[in-house]
């Protein structure tokens, strides 16, 4: 039973909304709680006992174990909270959708700060008439994940690596990830630069979970080096600061190419050309899989599209 249910995405739904036990699963796989269990749901706490012993029963799965003094969700317990949860958001959203088909709906998505930087506001403005309310995130690529996961935010535009296997997409454009500096760094003077010639600089970075973060990491690794060999790590939470930072010249930064336009043609930074790096990453639109508004999806997709064709 427990495999039609996870190896089939249409299987069960209907079992998934009335059989309460899997809500109160996915609660306690949230809480790791009995007792918070009981207080979010209202029930008291030898009940919530009780249904999970009759799932696991019923599964013949082990979902939950103890290991003192903590309640540890199984590897084969995560799985089936995350696949009750996605059942849950489709069964919000098609039904949302029954109720008022006609209706104009409020959209949450998530952007990751050079994602937003290159086309939120074109984007908002483009789509604002098609939605009651907009509300966008704009976080790193792993909380975005993470939000599309439990169902806060209905997509993301990232940047960084996702697993592709656990997530439905639409790659939006390509874009290549560059070295940056101030045009006056003595850096920008060479034709050609080392690894070596950057390490010397102070770093300016975005925080761990971040795409351009990773990918530099990821690269760096294939080199047998990390982001600490260089001179000073300065770490950001913003792409703007990191902007102002590099043209105040207190160091070098990687980013995305099609967020320096301006800078690059007005001189005021210059792009390192970096021997063996050469990196191009897909941005994609990234949402649960098999989406009750994967049409839609592809709509708005298309609109991010035509504004990079303007830009």
């Amino acid at each position: 039973m427990y495999n039609n249910y996870i190896n089939n995405p249409n299987y069960g739904g209907d079992d998934l909304m009335l059989d309460r036990r899997y809500e109160t699963f996915l609660m306690l796989a949230k809480t790791t709680s009995y007792t918070k269990t009981a207080q979010k749901l209202f029930i008291t706490q030898p009940a919530v006992t009780q249904q999970i012993a009759s799932l696991q029963k019923e599964l013949q799965l082990e979902l939950v174990k103890y290991e003192r003094p903590h309640l540890v969700i199984t590897p084969a317990g995560k799985q089936l909270a995350k696949f009750i949860e996605s059942v849950t958001i489709k069964s919000q959203q098609i039904l949302a959708h029954l109720q008022q088909p006609q209706a104009k709906r409020p959209l949450k998505f998530g952007a990751t700060l050079s994602f937003n930087t290159i086309v939120e506001p074109q984007f908002i403005k483009k789509i604002n008439d098609r939605f009651t309310d907009l509300n966008c995130l704009v976080a790193n690529t792993d909380r975005i994940l993470s939000q599309i996961d439990n169902g806060q935010i209905e997509f993301g535009l990232v940047e960084g690596n996702f697993n592709l296997a656990d997530y439905d997409y639409i790659p939006i454009f390509k874009d290549r990830f560059v070295a940056i500096c101030n045009s006056k760094n003595p850096l920008a003077e060479l034709d050609t630069v080392t690894l070596q010639d950057c390490l010397q600089s102070p770093l300016l970075l975005r925080e761990a979970g971040s795409g351009t973060r990773s990918i530099l990491e990821n690269w760096l690794g294939t080199m047998n080096r990390s982001v600490d060999d260089f001179a000073k790590v300065i770490t950001v939470g913003d792409m703007a600061t990191i902007m102002g930072l590099l043209e105040s010249n207190l160091g070098i930064s990687f980013m995305y190419h099609a967020l320096l336009p301006q800078q690059l043609e007005q001189h005021r930074l210059k792009e390192l050309h970096l021997a063996d790096f050469t990196i191009t990453r897909t941005l994609s639109m990234v949402f649960q899989k098999q989406s009750y508004y994967e049409k839609q999806y592809q709509q708005l997709a298309a609109v991010i599209k035509q504004i990079l064709a303007h830009q």
